[in-house]
């Protein structure tokens, strides 16, 4: 039996949960997709149904939603954790509970154990984990589920970064099909140039009505669920100008960068591509392959400048340490032994004036907390060494936790009066509810722009006692930085236009208007 109370805008979802079999639960984030999911399946399970439910989440999540079916229901669950020989064990012994709970990775490395077993229900947690067609985990999974009778994929944000082909992926696992070969569906809502990069998308609400055949969605600004959510204020970016020091480091690989790419252009025309795309990406060892690698490198030792110049340090270090195996860049190494790196400051400026803010804030409210995000993991110690200096108790939170740590970190940060800021790396943009905090500092932005949406939704929750709560972005000025933030937004408004149905021109499409990386570079020159 579902033991909680479904808010008004929830009942008809699970409804058609019950009724379809084959959802697609595109509520967006804190609107309650894992309440929803277990109301559905009760309701499964006093109709009839008997075969025990797996939930395929990320490996943070597993302990969460153990928790959420205890609250919400007297069903028993059992989550997959441990060595081989552990979880072997728990999975012979799965057909004791109703709910099964692993984690994507498992799928392929349990995968002789996990294909014998009779389950009546998947559910696929941020369900963007299954967006890439080509990952082996997105295989295993869509192998495993086409034996399920019933499928329900859940994520606020199905297009992550701006490509309908991840909307296509994941309605594979939920109903294949649906959306024809995709080989049609490519012709039909895309058009790429002679080098496979997308020019622009068409016929979006020929998609949108597609999709809304087989999902459920809400926003958080629909006027049914708005007035259970704090009213949220999205500052104006900050912009950080950088210090000389820093500033002309900053210049000397923006100037190799474009050296790269006007040498990528001549080579290989206007349609190289930077990223891989879905598969059309060149060869692995090509003279494209390894020059798109060498300009990756470049672009990453830009964004961690703007960051902090001592997480380049770390990069050089740690490649000089492992002799190029163990990971740093060799870019960077470089710019070390030409002595680039000598006498810069270990914070930034742009650290200095996050910190200095995320201060002022708590001052203003005993009860005021604050959650950090930041790209890279080197950061997140950084800033935690600040914030004691401020004799600010924070916790982190990233992959280099296993899940019960993570678990113990986010806790701490709930429960803890002394415990004011959480600083994670993106481990924490997916399906952690934060609603103590009434302040969200993205200390540096994805590149995904559905990463970006997870990351400002976990503070902003049904569950919130906050009237209003704050998201306040951090950019370094005349940076890279500002450029990836106008491509957040492009990459927003093509998933608005297919999930919702918004901001479609008259031609059927979205309005592409962020211009080249190159064009950016040049123009922003000091």
């Amino acid at each position: 039996m579902f033991k909680g109370t479904l808010k008004p805008y929830q009942p008809e979802a699970v409804d058609k949960m019950v009724e379809r079999g084959k959802v697609l639960v595109a509520y967006e984030m804190g609107l309650g997709k894992t309440c929803m999911t277990i109301a559905a399946i009760e309701k499964m399970r006093d109709e009839g149904l008997k075969k025990p439910v797996l939930v395929v989440a990320l490996a943070s999540l597993k302990y969460q939603w153990a928790s959420e079916i205890t609250k919400f229901s007297d069903s028993t669950s059992v989550v997959i954790d441990g060595n081989k020989s552990t979880r072997t064990t728990q999975y012979a012994d799965s057909c004791n509970y109703n709910y099964v709970i692993t984690n994507y990775e498992s799928i392929v490395n349990d995968w002789d154990v996990l294909k014998h077993i009779d389950f009546g229900v998947v559910v696929c947690d941020e369900a963007t984990a299954i967006k890439s067609f080509r990952s082996k985990r997105t295989k295993k999974v869509k192998e495993l589920a086409s034996g399920i009778p019933i499928r329900f994929a859940l994520t606020g944000t199905p297009i992550e970064n701006g490509k309908p082909e991840e909307l296509y992926s994941i309605m594979q696992f939920v109903e294949p099909g649906l959306l024809g070969r995709f080989d049609l569906f490519d012709k039909t809502f895309i058009v790429r140039n002679n080098f496979g990069g997308v020019q622009r998308y068409r016929n979006l609400p020929l998609l949108h009505e597609k999709i809304k055949v087989a999902s459920v969605r809400k926003a958080q600004s629909d006027e049914d669920v708005a007035p259970y959510l704090p009213a949220t204020i999205h500052l104006a970016p900050i912009r950080v100008k950088l210090d000389k020091k820093t500033r002309d480091l900053y210049e000397k690989i923006a100037l190799d960068l474009t050296n790269e790419l006007q040498e990528a252009q001549e080579l290989f025309g206007v349609g190289f591509s930077i990223e891989a795309h879905y598969g059309q990406g060149y060869a692995v060892g090509s003279p494209a392959d390894a020059l798109r690698g060498s300009i990756m490198s470049k672009i990453t030792s830009l964004r961690m400048l703007c960051d902090s110049p001592a997480l380049l340090t770390l990069s050089a270090e740690k490649f000089v340490e492992g002799n190029g195996i163990k990971g740093g860049s060799s870019y960077v190494a470089g710019l070390a032994d030409d002595g680039y790196l000598t006498d810069i400051t270990d914070g930034g400026p742009k650290l200095d004036a996050m910190i200095n803010y995320v201060a002022e804030h708590l001052e203003t409210d005993e009860n005021s907390k604050v959650v950090i995000f930041a790209s890279y993991l080197g950061m997140l110690p950084l800033i935690q060494q600040r914030l004691k200096l401020k004799k600010i108790e924070s916790r982190l939170y990233s992959g280099e936790l296993n899940a019960k740590e993570k678990e113990t970190s986010k806790v701490e940060f709930q429960t803890s009066k002394e415990v004011r800021v959480l600083i994670s790396s993106d481990a924490g943009g997916y399906g952690v509810d934060l609603p103590q905090a009434n302040l969200l500092v993205n200390y540096d932005l994805p590149w995904s722009s559905g990463a970006a949406v997870q990351r400002n939704s976990r503070i902003r929750r049904t569950s919130s006692t906050w009237k209003s709560v704050i998201i306040q972005d951090f950019l370094a000025l005349n940076s890279i930085e500002e450029r990836q933030y106008e491509m957040l937004q492009q990459k927003n408004t093509i998933a608005d236009a297919v999930i919702d149905g918004q901001g479609i021109n008259t031609r059927g499409g979205v309005d592409l208007t962020v211009g080249s990386l190159l064009n950016f570079l040049l123009n922003n020159q000091i």
